[in-house]
């Protein structure tokens, strides 16, 4: 164990005064851009949840287990290197208090937000002069998106860590950096499926070496380590368990978290129970689609989303009283850094530096076959350290060239080129990270599991996330420990209410909706406002349809919709005819 830190430590170690001062620097910035963010627990909203739950489930001995479901049902769909993380923390603090484990996770998570910017530095000196791998970092570092998914308990920032190291390790060679390699290539997969990109890219790296005897070795690991998850996955599918669940639809292709990636990845819609499945073409034809917007994309996950570029052009303007910048500039900044970034892949690829530019290659291939655009954001973060390097591989090719055109114009050439670039990217970026942490970094407030109140800070903590907060605050008080909830973030209703809850049926017919809702049976509904799941098209037509079983027993309004919109509410109905009804209705405006 000491061999394999001092390695890693050499890996990251600065290599003259400048990468030492450098490495200072850039703790210096993460630990500043990270003060307001100390407090609380980490974001269990979302996926995190479903991390959570499972990393409790490996605490408490009851295997790999998702709690929050009527029967405790094994998952298959994350891989659970996170979740063994999770539980490593819910051990160590003897609790599985998310309050509690959540502000140790959030400690954890900033030693890894550290190591992994260090482990940029080291990655883009590789290839880089000092300035520009220390420009380079800077880039990753202000990149918003990274510092949200360190916000929340994803695996996203471990994973790019881990890919990083691997190509690190990958680059020293010898039979203990190697080994350290295969290792994280494992741990790579353990934390996101979409890690079979990296062992993959090893595998052909090595075939276009010609090292087939390695490149076989390889394919070894591949198919032991992806055996082994598939085969955990086949074996609790065919499990009495499994075919006869709790309730009817509890093992529904499109019911994602409780099913494996491969039957949900293939639904025409993942967000409709009749879809179908796909067609080779029409597989196709989503591969082509999404791939299509890959360079747009890629400039995303090194900058910032459009959303943000259009915010900042919409400001100048207005400030400045008149059309100074057009619309189109910000499309031409984006297709021209874009081409920047696929030029760095394609400089790789004819120096036969394979490792990099295969493992993008797989991973956007593999992304886009995925049927969630939306998440695409996400899915490309961990992916930005070697998109950036890419990118400033193109423009030192550039500047290197001009230079042996103009030698005398060298500092002045630097200036121009590397500086505008670099520049417009710290620019939006240094704006669009001061606006998020002004204006959507926001208070959070609500009971704990011991009575207490709870503040601290959340990003994307809209007003639609308080007004459930505050819906569950009620429930806690109102409900009995056998009712079960439907809600569009069942995990995390579980973890402040401890109830079964559960996803609504994704059917648009109420009456087949009903049925489905009654074979769990479902407690409360929760018919929420503006999250990310919009689940009302599935449920408001149940409680309009069947106003005999549903009653609206708690109401709250969302105050910060969209001024053109009619007032949003929050509402959770009970059903009707159960043993047990809450006293009296309940109905709450701010």
């Amino acid at each position: 164990m000491r061999l394999l830190l001092a390695k890693f430590g050499n890996l990251l170690a600065g290599r003259s005064k400048g990468d030492a001062a450098a490495l200072i620097i850039l703790l210096a910035l993460v630990t500043i851009s990270w003060l307001p963010r100390f407090r609380g627990p980490i974001d269990f909203r979302w996926d995190a949840g479903v991390y959570y739950i499972l990393g409790t489930s490996l605490a408490e001995g009851k295997g790999y287990r998702l709690l929050n479901e009527p029967g405790e049902i094994k998952a298959i769909q994350y891989p659970p290197l996170l979740p063994a993380l999770i539980a490593a923390h819910q051990l160590v603090f003897k609790t599985s208090d998310p309050i509690v484990v959540g502000h140790g996770l959030r400690l954890s998570f900033f030693v890894l937000f550290v190591i992994h910017i260090f482990a940029i530095y080291a990655l883009a000196r590789h290839y880089l002069q000092p300035g520009y791998a220390f420009l380079a970092t800077l880039v990753c570092l202000f990149n918003f998106f990274t510092h949200f998914l360190s916000d929340a308990c994803f695996p996203e920032i471990a994973f790019a860590l881990t890919t990083i190291l691997f190509v690190l390790c990958h680059k020293k060679g010898g039979r203990t950096f190697s080994v350290m390699a295969a290792i994280l290539a494992v741990m790579a997969y353990a934390l996101r499926t979409v890690g079979v990109s990296l062992i993959a890219a090893w595998i052909v790296e090595g075939l276009l070496n010609r090292k087939y005897k390695i490149a076989a070795q390889r394919l070894s690991l591949l198919l032991i380590v992806v055996a082994g998850w598939q085969y955990y996955i086949r074996s609790v599918e065919i499990e009495p368990e499994y075919r006869q669940p709790a309730y009817t639809y509890q093992r529904a292709d499109y019911l994602f978290y409780n099913v494996s990636y491969a039957r949900n990845v293939f639904l025409r819609d993942p967000f409709s129970s009749g879809s179908g499945h796909v067609s080779a073409v029409e597989l196709a034809g989503r591969l082509l689609r999404n791939l299509a917007q890959t360079p747009m994309r890629l400039v995303v996950a090194v900058t910032s989303d459009r959303y943000f570029w259009e915010a900042r052009r919409t400001a100048v303007n207005a400030r400045l009283g008149i059309d100074l910048i057009p619309a189109w500039v910000i499309d031409a900044a984006l297709v021209l850094l874009g081409l920047l970034i696929l030029g760095g892949v394609g400089l790789q690829l004819a120096r036969r530096q394979w490792i990099i530019p295969c493992y993008l290659l797989f991973s956007l291939a593999s992304l886009s076959l995925t049927p969630w655009p939306g998440q695409f954001t996400r899915y490309y973060a961990p992916l930005a350290p070697f998109l950036t390097l890419s990118l400033f591989l193109t423009l030192d090719t550039i500047t290197g060239f001009l230079r042996r055109i103009w030698p005398q114009m060298r500092k002045e050439i630097n200036i121009i080129l590397v500086g505008s670039v670099v520049s417009l990217i710290l620019l939006v970026d240094g704006l669009t990270f001061v606006m998020i942490y002004r204006e959507m970094h926001q208070n959070v407030a609500y009971v704990d599991q011991k009575g207490k109140i709870v503040t601290y800070r959340l990003f994307f903590y809209k007003d639609a996330y308080r007004a459930l907060d505050a819906g569950l605050d009620w429930l806690k008080q109102w409900s009995k420990p056998d009712d079960v909830v439907a809600s569009s973030m069942p995990h995390w209703v579980y973890l402040r209410t401890r109830l079964r809850a559960v996803m609504p049926p994704f059917e648009t017919d109420p009456f087949r909706a009903q049925e489905l809702l009654d074979s769990v049976p479902v407690t409360f509904i929760i018919q929420d406002r503006g999250l990310d799941l919009d689940t009302r098209k599935y449920l408001s037509p149940v409680v309009h349809t069947f106003p005999e079983r549903w009653k609206l027993v708690y109401s709250d309004s969302i105050t910060d919709a969209p001024e053109k919109m009619p007032p949003l509410r929050f509402e959770i109905y009970q059903r009707v005819g159960l043993p047990r009804t809450v006293s009296k209705d309940f109905k709450r405006d701010p």
